[in-house]
């Protein structure tokens, strides 16, 4: 009889370790699932209306604010503003969602080539495309926010969405240039559903 009360015992106590380890798996599984991403939100035409940067609303330039971004549903996204004359400008690249969080794109980066006292080729530009990783921070049907901490300069001068336009290197400016490219900052992007 006591064989059979301790086994019951054990019995119960397993029982009780598995009931409790699939709960605790349920509940796990159950809050990263409400945590995907849902890919279907991201498909179609979005327009920018907000960029923060360190939590600061930035004045958005013409280009920014004529800003939309159309993403495919095969991995490709194009990006259409006009330069302020009217004049269209059109930017376009791959994009993936990674590990259900990230909004990964390609980008035209630039960075300083050449300085201006180099010789042959004085204070020239070189332009990279790249994979930048934005984190998702919200994706509804209406609304798309993404977050990337990044260097001043390349949100400034990359075609993050927009172009901007890159200054002369000059002996003048060449540091100021140099010292946004070492400053880190991070912006919010946040677009509607058109």
């Amino acid at each position: 009889m006591e064989n059979t009360n301790s086994i019951l015992m054990n019995m119960k106590k397993n029982h009780t370790g598995i009931i409790w380890s699939l709960s605790l798996l349920l509940i796990l599984f159950g809050s990263c699932k409400d945590d995907n991403i849902e890919e279907k939100n991201l498909y179609g035409l979005w327009k920018q209306v907000q960029i923060t940067e360190d939590g600061t609303p930035m004045t958005l330039t013409e280009k920014e604010k004529n800003l939309q971004l159309l993403i495919e549903k095969n991995g490709v996204y194009r990006s259409f503003t006009t330069d302020g004359i009217n004049t269209p400008v059109e930017k376009y690249g791959t994009w993936i969602i990674t590990d259900d969080k990230w909004l990964d794109l390609t980008l035209d980066t630039w960075q300083i080539q050449t300085k201006p006292d180099a010789e042959g080729k004085p204070g020239t530009w070189g332009m990279n495309h790249t994979i930048n990783r934005f984190t998702v921070l919200s994706l509804t049907g209406d609304k798309l926010e993404v977050r990337m901490k990044t260097y001043v300069a390349e949100k400034k001068y990359a075609a993050m969405f927009v172009e901007n336009e890159r200054p002369e290197i000059l002996p003048e400016n060449v540091d100021d240039i140099e010292r946004e490219f070492k400053q880190l900052k991070t912006y919010i992007f946040t677009f509607s559903k058109q």
